[in-house]
């Protein structure tokens, strides 16, 4: 039964209403885990190229299979893919697993992605030295081979020239995760994506950008690299998810960009904090991964990780690289909360000025599942596309946040040039234990300038009588038309 209303949702909300934060499909971003699943029909922009199911792995282990050998085959396919279904520019591709032939400590197995006896991946080779010195030389030739590759103009194999038929990546991320890292961090991790100085993954950022931009310094001299691809943007070193969830994550964020932590976040004894502000210079784009135990904590955690920033890094996009409510034990098995999840984190990561927001993955079967082989689209699939529509063109003119109580709201103009707000309340639930699905809701009193309001399947509904609507933990968007 719904509650008594308690608020007043009004047809204009004044506060933040200058606002005017517009969202484009860039907003929307997608890890796809196999080449075999059919197209996403839901609204999104592009792919973030790391974290493929076996068969469909692009990382540098995978394809530099010898210190001269090199197996394109899946990158080719993937970004032949991605070409044929319109996305021609914008992927991003991320740095990760060193080969066996080139890791320092091949027997390594707390490794990511160890398993199978592919060991050592987090293990540098030995041409790059704990204080950032050395030739790195293994890293810079993996780089120039992809990025010449991905840039080629001219024919291969007979076909048309490679850009003309692949999508073109422009991001890249010099590696994954990097605060789960025995070098820099204390905290105890399952596995680990590299074990690392600050120095060395400077360096790394540092080599990144010159062996592909052509620009920026490596250890303090100019590069002079002929540029591979000269608009391409560097991302920084994912982070995160976020401080509860991820320990150590804003102190290792901090002292890559700028090495001044200070308190719980100083770098630790034997970490190489020498680099001052060099990581800040080596990359056009701050990223971190914001998986949560609620999407609603993105409206403190990320501003969490923004305060850390300099003006300089402020005025760059913010992206979030992976996120989602992480392995799907984490959340309710129950369809519409995991609709109501999904809309609420863009929502208010659309709130937080998050720039790019790729969902982490659409085909698992294991983290944030929108999709499924023997289901097809799922509920929170749904609710993807559905909240793209509500936000790609409208402005964002009052951020989310909670208005009474447990109800959020967020003020928006869409891109018809009328007025909406959507909004939800956290109290309550949905559930399916007694065989028939059963949402719980609170009367809220409103403005009788809203006619109507927009679900999260899509589907419009008449508010009748004027002047109240019911109101769950799934948003709706209140219209006037």
């Amino acid at each position: 039964m719904p509650t008594s209303s308690k608020i007043v949702l009004f047809l204009v909300l004044s506060a933040g209403a200058s606002l005017g934060q517009a969202a484009n499909t860039q907003l929307f971003e997608l890890h796809i885990q196999s080449m075999s699943t059919p197209w996403p029909t839901i609204g999104f922009n592009n792919v973030r190229l790391f974290s493929n199911t076996s068969g469909n792995v692009t990382r540098w282990s995978s394809i530099n299979t010898g210190p001269t050998t090199y197996n394109w085959t899946v990158l080719d396919s993937w970004l032949a893919d991605l070409y044929t279904h319109g996305i021609t520019d914008g992927v991003f591709y991320t740095f990760d697993q060193v080969p066996p032939w080139a890791s320092s400590n091949n027997t390594d197995s707390a490794c990511d992605f160890a398993s199978g006896g592919n060991n050592g991946g987090c293990d540098l080779p030995t041409d790059i030295n704990i204080d950032g010195t050395g030739t790195d030389q293994d890293y810079i030739n993996f780089i120039t081979a992809i990025a010449q590759r991905v840039n080629n103009p001219a024919y291969l194999n007979g076909t048309a020239p490679f850009t003309q038929k692949h999508a073109h990546i422009k991001y890249w991320e010099p590696w994954n995760e990097v605060y789960r890292n025995s070098v820099v961090s204390t905290h105890s991790w399952g596995t680990y994506s590299i074990r690392a100085s600050y120095a060395q993954l400077v360096r790394m950022a540092e080599d990144l950008r010159c062996t592909i931009t052509g620009t920026g310094t490596v250890l303090g001299t100019s590069c002079s690299a002929t540029p591979i691809d000269s608009t391409a943007l560097i991302v920084s070193p994912s982070d995160g998810s976020t401080p509860a969830l991820s320990p150590g994550s804003t102190m290792v964020f901090q002292n890559f960009l700028y090495c001044n932590g200070t308190g719980a976040n100083a770098p630790i004894a034997g970490s190489y904090c020498t680099t001052g502000s060099q990581g800040s210079a080596a990359v056009d784009v701050i990223n971190t991964h914001f998986y949560e135990a609620a999407p609603e904590n993105l409206a403190t955690d990320v501003p969490t990780y923004q305060a850390y920033l300099s003006s300089t890094d402020l005025a760059k996009p913010m992206w979030s690289g992976e996120g989602s409510w992480g392995n799907d034990t984490n959340v309710s098995t129950d369809p519409d909360m995991q609709a109501s999840w999904v809309a609420r984190y863009y929502l208010v990561g659309w709130s937080t000025a998050l720039v790019r927001m790729y969902w982490y993955a659409y085909d698992s079967t294991l983290y944030g599942t929108l999709w499924t082989s023997g289901s097809g689209l799922l509920a929170p699939g749904t609710a993807y596309g559905t909240v793209h529509n509500w936000i790609v063109g409208s402005t964002l003119t009052r951020n989310c946040a909670v208005v009474a109580g447990t109800v959020w709201t967020c003020s928006l103009t869409l891109a018809s040039g009328f007025n909406a707000v959507a909004v939800w309340d956290t109290s309550q639930t949905c559930s399916n234990s007694s065989g028939s699905e059963v949402c719980t809701f609170s009367a809220q009193t409103i403005s009788n300038a809203w006619t109507k309001y927009e679900d999260l399947t899509g589907t419009d509904h008449t508010i009748s009588p004027l002047g109240s609507v019911n109101v769950g933990i799934e948003p709706i968007l209140l219209k006037t038309r």
